[in-house]
């Protein structure tokens, strides 16, 4: 792939977005060209028909040939589910600072190694940094420079099902797209919605997708605590759709125009809602309070979920700890309302933002993707920039590896790896090559 093109895959329960970007070295991210299509191959974030899914992603990247003329061989991958694992760790890191002086280099590659050494039946996602240790003295924020060849690091560290991770990937493939990495979603949207002031003073970001609610709290600018929720859009659509036996489409419209996680509808002067049932050909009429009962009830639930979430981050004693929602069902009438009520009052709605930093900036965000719904794509973009500038909190940045023989394991840093140690021994056997030659010569006037 070519270091400054990006393409980004969202495969998600009820949708696959995809974005292709170029970044340039003045900061510039210009967007190429995005798709967005159903998905029908997913469950609760998780790839349980291979087929199918591989149908959507195949339909997204034709899309992108057809109306861009964009030629797509491979992309980083979003992914999810109940099946990822959250924990945090410390690890003595033996093999650091040879020079008596911590490098960039002892922080940024040895917390991978360590977890690949001792994490087993499962596939590392990422590594993220959120405190060193030198010579016994903990939280400190950053080592580089220290003198000392004591340093252990404390890493949340995120991985997945063997498994769940081999079934995306192969999706992809059977699509003719090779993975450039995976990117966990909530991570992705994280670099979207989230600026550095809140990450500083305490954030707890809540992405609502199709089939889960993820969560990633951050305080003083690090990854805290991340959990899944089995509970997302797709569980109010279904609600809707199994109660009034309509088509899932429609329900989906109709919660998006009509749905409400209160009562308190403004300017509503909707009475009843006309729906096509399967069971009849003739439309229903559904009273509007009735759908408000059916969606708000699901909303409470969630709510719940997430506030009982909160109390392991102790949101209560902390006031100035916000609320961040995306993504689709962030849209939902009445949410962050609901959310304020029963937990803080210091929440906001989450869009996707213009860039990475004052530096790294999105040139053209169509009006479209400016909508929560895209914010975890619009993420994988800003996250997979971030590695290539070195700017992402990732120790890892080969979100793709699996296990050390899985033909389905790829990732652009390995590649770059492959490449630059290819050059290398070109370049060593030329010097060598060019030595002989040298000594013939020398050898031969000797004569």
């Amino acid at each position: 792939m070519e270091y400054n093109s990006i393409t980004a895959i969202d495969i998600g329960t009820t949708k696959i977005a995809t974005i292709v970007a170029k970044y340039s070295k003045s900061g510039s991210i210009d967007i190429l060209g995005h798709s967005v299509v159903p998905c029908k191959g997913l469950s609760k974030g998780n790839v349980v028909d291979v087929e199918k899914t591989s149908e959507g992603i195949n339909q997204s990247i034709s899309i992108l040939k057809q109306y861009y003329n964009l030629n797509i061989k491979s992309a980083f991958l979003g992914i999810t589910g109940s099946h990822v694992n959250f924990e945090d760790r410390w690890d003595k890191l033996d093999s650091v600072a040879k020079s008596g002086v911590i490098t960039r280099e002892d922080i940024i590659k040895n917390p991978l190694k360590n977890a690949e050494q001792n994490i087993e039946n499962k596939s590392i996602l990422h590594t993220i940094p959120i405190g060193y240790s030198v010579d016994g003295a903990e939280e400190i924020l950053n080592p580089i420079g220290m003198h000392s060849s004591n340093l252990s690091v404390k890493t949340h560290l995120i991985s997945a099902s063997p498994s769940a991770v081999t079934k995306l990937i192969q999706s992809a493939n059977d699509a003719n797209i090779q993975s450039d990495g995976l990117i966990l979603e909530p991570l992705a949207s994280s670099h979207s919605v989230i600026n550095e002031n809140e990450k500083n003073d305490g954030v707890l970001m809540v992405d609502i997708g199709g089939g889960t609610t993820d969560l990633m709290f951050f305080k003083n600018k690090r990854v805290e605590y991340t959990a899944v929720i089995p509970v997302g859009g797709f569980h109010f659509t279904n609600d809707i759709a199994s109660t009034y036996k309509i088509d899932s489409r429609e329900a989906e419209d109709i919660k998006i125009k009509f749905g409400s996680a209160t009562t308190n509808i403004k300017n509503n002067t909707v009475q009843e809602i006309e729906m096509k049932s399967k069971l009849s050909p003739e439309p229903i009429s559904v009273p509007h309070n009735e759908l408000i009962r059916l969606t708000r009830e699901r909303a409470q639930e969630l709510v719940k979920l997430i506030k009982i979430k909160t109390k392991q981050i102790d949101f209560e004693n902390n006031p100035q700890y916000k609320i961040i929602l995306t993504g689709g069902t962030s849209n939902l009438n009445g949410l962050s309302e609901l959310i304020a009520r029963n937990i803080t009052t210091n929440v906001r709605i989450g869009s996707p933002k213009i860039g990475l930093n004052n530096l790294v900036k999105f040139k053209n965000i169509p009006d479209e993707l400016k909508n929560p719904r895209f914010s975890t794509v619009l993420g994988m973009v800003l996250w997979a920039i971030g590695g290539i500038l070195n700017e992402t909190s990732d120790s890892s940045f080969e979100p793709g590896k699996i296990q050390k023989n899985d033909p389905y394991s790829y990732s652009f840093s390995i590649q770059k790896r492959f490449l630059m140690n290819i050059l290398k021994k070109y370049y060593n056997n030329i010097k060598k090559i060019s030595q002989q030659i040298i000594n013939n010569i020398i050898k031969g006037d000797q004569q």
